[in-house]
């Protein structure tokens, strides 16, 4: 017996042991980290940001009882759809409800909160978009809530779902049943079937201001024990595009890596990998001294750094908008001390050319993500910059529209003798009254000179397709003569840069001559490149071409 209580006592004192283990491991270990942007999700309507216009249309239509059976939120990413949608769902659900303010208490609420209710069911439409998950939906909406009032199905990215998809789910959202409703969310609304969206009631969320989204994040700061500079408040919110999440996701990283419980501006800029002000005022100033060398050797300099050359171009536009504000006299907050010495740089320039510039740098950037060799055509960008807002002679931009006007004007000749054939003159007259066969041999090269000169604009177009960097350097060349199967195209001494980056590339030519021949009906075109001013050579001439290829022979001299 006393053996036997001996096991029985050590055996107690094993598990005693092990519960003080359990406690002890219990209490070390901390809560469940949550990121921000779930941390700070709206509970309740009167949390939710920047979207009092909606909020206050939902609320009024839970007092009054006119709920509609489907509902439609579209806006961008991360501006509160899906946080309403709960919300409303919640609302519609609490125990104590319909209600405006779900008591977040209750069993119902607590499990729509968690993500986990069977009555509330949220659906992500990019990874569910077929139709035999639309056919399953259709059959578990004849089955009754469990606990709750209402079945809500939250669909999100509903722009996802393919045809007939929609077609399935057509009927059911129509004339769902009474205890059936439906939240519908996206962020392209353009792609949703007409007949859907007829079907539903629309909300638009909007992308949030700047007051508003910095001013959330400088609370939600202050809650987790932070402080963040002004300048990094807006950093965040103009590399966010307006979405709470981004920011908040953003916000989340940098108070991980904060020093001293402070996010600066200058941590901001390394962590979003944003090329510094200075840098940024530095091209600036070399765009204004039209030092295009020192330009290019910075531009380098910074893609050394590992700086994408569309965050360069993007703060460039940022610096640019800056000098427009101050410009057009808005507050000083928009100014940086270090760069006044810069907008006085641009002060004699015009507003209509700075907007023009500020268009040409957005439109290059666009272009970016399309082309192979980005680095090139910004390399083209900052020259272009360097004329047009160099102080020797501060132009304006043309419009890519007047382009063809260039066409018709002489001056933009490159051929000086009268004796030539130019794109205004259909050669010389060899008599009064020439023989039919010779008027057809004129009458081709000559319509194909008229029809170049209509059609530019489309070959740029259809070039640019193929190729953004070549047609941006092309579209500074102007055509000036077709001869012998062989298209002109001069440039003006300050775009030899373009002149050259095309004739050196064989397959940008290629580009050109296919494009010709498929836009024109023309064979066997060929392009030519001159500098205006450059005298036309005599191999141009097809009969002395043929002489010289006859006797495989080479012209010396040229005597005037």
């Amino acid at each position: 017996m006393k053996k036997g209580n001996s096991g029985f006592n050590k055996m107690k004192l094993i598990k005693d042991t092990n519960k003080d283990i359990q406690k002890e491991f219990q209490g070390s270990v901390s809560p469940e980290y949550l990121v921000l942007a779930r941390k700070y999700r709206p509970k309740n309507f009167d949390e939710v940001w920047g979207q009092k216009t909606i909020t206050e249309a939902l609320k009024k239509a839970i007092k009054e009882r006119r709920l509609a059976h489907a509902y439609l939120f579209a806006g961008p990413r991360g501006t509160g759809k899906t946080s309403v949608a709960r919300v409303f769902a919640k609302s519609l659900n609490c125990e104590n409800g319909p209600t405006v303010i779900p008591c977040d208490k209750c069993e119902i609420c607590r499990t729509i909160t968690a993500g986990s209710s069977m009555d509330v069911l949220e659906i992500d439409a990019a990874s569910n978009r077929g139709i035999d998950e639309i056919r399953s939906l259709r059959e578990n909406v004849n089955l009754t809530p469990s606990n709750a009032r209402f079945k809500i199905y939250i669909i999100d990215e509903v722009h996802m779902l393919t045809e007939p998809a929609w077609n399935a789910l057509l009927k059911t959202l129509e004339e769902p049943p009474e205890y059936v409703k439906f939240f519908l969310a996206t962020t392209t609304p353009e792609k949703i079937p007409p007949t859907i969206i007829s079907r539903c009631q629309r909300f638009n969320f909007k992308p949030f201001k700047q007051e508003e989204l910095t001013e959330r994040l400088k609370e939600i700061c202050e809650k987790e024990g932070f402080t963040i500079e002004k300048d990094a408040l807006k950093e965040i919110y103009e590399f966010s595009g307006g979405s709470m999440r981004d920011a908040l996701s953003i916000l989340d990283q940098l108070i991980v890596n904060a020093e001293n419980n402070n996010i600066s501006y200058q941590s901001v800029k390394e962590f979003l990998g944003l090329v510094e002000e200075k840098s940024i005022g530095e091209l600036l100033t070399l765009i204004r001294e039209k030092d295009v060398k020192k330009l290019l050797s910075l531009f380098h300099i910074l893609l050394a750094e590992g700086k994408d050359p569309a965050v360069i171009l993007e703060g460039m536009i940022k610096k640019f908008k800056d000098i427009l504000f101050k410009k057009i006299g808005e507050s000083e907050d928009y100014i940086r001390e270090e760069d006044k010495q810069l907008y006085l740089s641009f002060n004699d320039i015009n507003t209509e050319t700075l907007l023009n510039a500020v268009s040409l740098v957005i439109e290059y950037k666009n272009r970016l993500h399309m082309e192979n060799i980005p680095i090139v055509l910004s390399e083209i960008l900052l020259i272009k910059l360097s004329h047009i807002l160099g102080k020797e002679e501060t132009l304006s931009l043309k419009q890519p529209e007047k382009k063809d006007e260039g066409l018709l004007s002489e001056k933009k000749s490159v051929v000086k003798e009268a004796n030539e054939e130019s794109i205004f003159s259909s050669g010389k007259i060899e008599k009064e009254n020439p023989s039919p066969d010779k008027v057809e041999e004129r009458k081709t090269p000559l319509q194909s000179e008229k029809e170049i000169l209509s059609r530019w604009k489309i070959i740029l177009a259809e070039i640019k397709k193929a190729r953004p960097t070549l047609e941006a350097a092309l579209r500074e060349g102007t055509p000036v003569r077709f001869k012998n199967n062989t298209l002109f195209i001069s440039f003006t001494q300050k775009y030899n840069f373009h002149k050259s980056f095309i004739e050196n590339n064989r397959n940008y030519i290629k580009i050109i001559e296919d494009t010709l021949v498929k836009m024109i009906g023309i064979k066997d075109i060929k392009i030519s490149f001159i500098s205006e001013g450059e005298k036309e050579s005599p191999l141009d001439n097809g009969e002395i071409k043929k002489i010289v290829e006859f006797f495989d022979g080479e012209i010396i001299n040229v005597e005037e």
